[in-house]
Parts: C-alpha cells; sequence; structure tokens
C-alpha cells in the first residue's frame, strides 16, 4: 500500500495528500501563509477565565480533530463542541442556560434540529404562526409494516404499522444500486422480521369488543391506542405514577450558580456570579 504524502510548506505545517482530480488534472492547489495560520490557529490569546459566554465564537479545529490537541483547555477562546448534538437547546433559545459548551444539546439555531412542539403533538394545532419548534405529523411516526415491504401482510387494512405502496428499484433488484440508501425507489428486504419482543407484557382482551376507529378487537373507541391523544396520556399516567421513584436524591443535584451538590439554584445562598470563584479554584487546581 502507497503511504501517504504530505508536502512541507515554506511558512511552517504540511499540506494534505493529493485529491484525484488533482492528480489527473494537473492543478494542484497551493496553501497560503494565512490559510496555514487559520488552521493552527496561530495568535490565539486565553481567556481572563473559564466559563465565559462563546456562543458567538467559532470551533476549535484543534478540539474537533483531536481533544487532546488544544493546549489551552477551558482558557481556549473558541467553542470546544463535545460529541454529535441532534436537538437545539431550549434553554439556550431563551438565554438561559449555563453549560456553556458542556451542555448536551445543541447551541445553534438549526431548524432541522429544533424540539417538537408541545401544543402540536399534544393537540394537533399551534396558534403561534411563527412557531420555531417543529410540526411533526403523526403520521410519519408510524412505523413502516416489515411484512408489507416484503411482499403481503396478513392483516390487509387492519394493520397497525403503515403500508406503503413504492415502486421497486430496478438497479436493486439486478443486483447494485449506485445511489444506495439516497435512492428514491424502494430496496425490498426479503428477510423474515423479527417478533418485536419489547412490547412488553400480554394481557388478556376481551375478543367480543371491536374498536370502531382501527377495527380492532379487545378495546373500544374511546380507549383506542391509535388516537393521537391516547399516547401522550399514558405516558403522562405513567410518568406520573413513578415520579416518586424516578426522582433524584438531593446530594445528587448540582447547584448551576455555585456548582456544589446538595442542594438547588433557588435555594442557593451564594451569589449569582458564585460559579466564577469555583472555576477559578478549578484552574488553580489543574
Amino acid at each position: 500500500m502507497q503511504e501517504m504524502e504530505f508536502v512541507a510548506l515554506s511558512g511552517g505545517g504540511t499540506r494534505p495528500p493529493l485529491t484525484m482530480e488533482e492528480r489527473i488534472g494537473g492543478c494542484i492547489y497551493e496553501y497560503t501563509d494565512v490559510e496555514v495560520m487559520i488552521n493552527e490557529q496561530r495568535g490565539a490569546r486565553p481567556v481572563p477565565f473559564a466559563g465565559m459566554d462563546k456562543s458567538g465564537r467559532g470551533v476549535c479545529i484543534k478540539f474537533s480533530r483531536d481533544p487532546n490537541s488544544c493546549t489551552l483547555g477551558l482558557l481556549c477562546p473558541l467553542r470546544h463542541l463535545i460529541g454529535d448534538k441532534q436537538v437545539v437547546c431550549k434553554h439556550w433559545l431563551r438565554g438561559l442556560c449555563k453549560k456553556g459548551d458542556q451542555c448536551e444539546f445543541l447551541h445553534e439555531y438549526d431548524l432541522s434540529k429544533m424540539p417538537e412542539c408541545y401544543f402540536f403533538s399534544r393537540y394537533m394545532a399551534c396558534s403561534n404562526k411563527e412557531c420555531p419548534f417543529r410540526h411533526i405529523d403523526p403520521d410519519s411516526k408510524i412505523k413502516d409494516c416489515p411484512w408489507y415491504d416484503r411482499g403481503f401482510c396478513r392483516h390487509g387494512p387492519y394493520c397497525k404499522h403503515r403500508h406503503r405502496r413504492r415502486v421497486l428499484c430496478p438497479l436493486y433488484l439486478a443486483g447494485f444500486c449506485p445511489k444506495g440508501k439516497e435512492c428514491k425507489l424502494a430496496h425490498p428486504s426479503f428477510a423474515i422480521p423479527q417478533i418485536d419482543r419489547t412490547a412488553g407484557p400480554v394481557f388478556k382482551v376481551n375478543t367480543a369488543i371491536t374498536c370502531h376507529n382501527c377495527h380492532e378487537r379487545g378495546h373500544k373507541a374511546g380507549n383506542c391506542p391509535h388516537l393521537p391523544n391516547m399516547g401522550q396520556q399514558s405516558f403522562d399516567s405513567t410518568f406520573q405514577s413513578n415520579g416518586d421513584t424516578e426522582r433524584k436524591s438531593l446530594q445528587e443535584v448540582v447547584c448551576f450558580k455555585c456548582g456544589e451538590k446538595g442542594h438547588y439554584a433557588n435555594r442557593c445562598s451564594k451569589g449569582a456570579l458564585a460559579f466564577l470563584s469555583q472555576n477559578q479554584h478549578q484552574i488553580s487546581a489543574q
């Protein structure tokens, strides 16, 4: 296997290997001294103290490549993004998030990654014309029937899963489709679907009762699980019944004002800037 070639530049640093277009076309892109300085983040000065708001700053290139390559650590003036954040932080939208880059949610306004609108998911209506949250169609949450995609479903129109008629991809049936998952046509799977064992315990149902909404036996239309609000109501009842057992102990609660454990932020006896002194102790300890 041929080793990757790295070309040394006059201003320091190296150049990435050539692509196939550059080798065939003969057009080699030369990196300038300014681009090398930007990639190496020369001239980056440490911030006065850790915990500063860096929402408007850029992303640290060194930390994105290797978390241990940034020598400034908590004093880096650029943002250190951790992990793959898929949902926008709702507290950051209101300017109330104090976790900064350590937050497990995204601190960036991206409409495709906004949380789901509570009113639209619960009541199927939202009166806010400029609602920043996502309005997801409940039909899109229904899973596709694996038996129907395979060729035949014995439940027919009464199946609880979605039956979608799609055109098969002729290239996939021939053996290979170059578009892969991005293909707009259907790629059938002929594997036998596995039984879903995570549905929970099976209860005895009264087969004499037929639901007029989903035409399934065992429940009435008023208690149909396929109604838009029944799933949320069952979740709320389960959460209320298990709320006492899942509640954290007071010793595990972290105060966001002073950073100490044992009390909430609204019961903190210290000031609102107590977290600054806490960050100074962490820096001196390092």
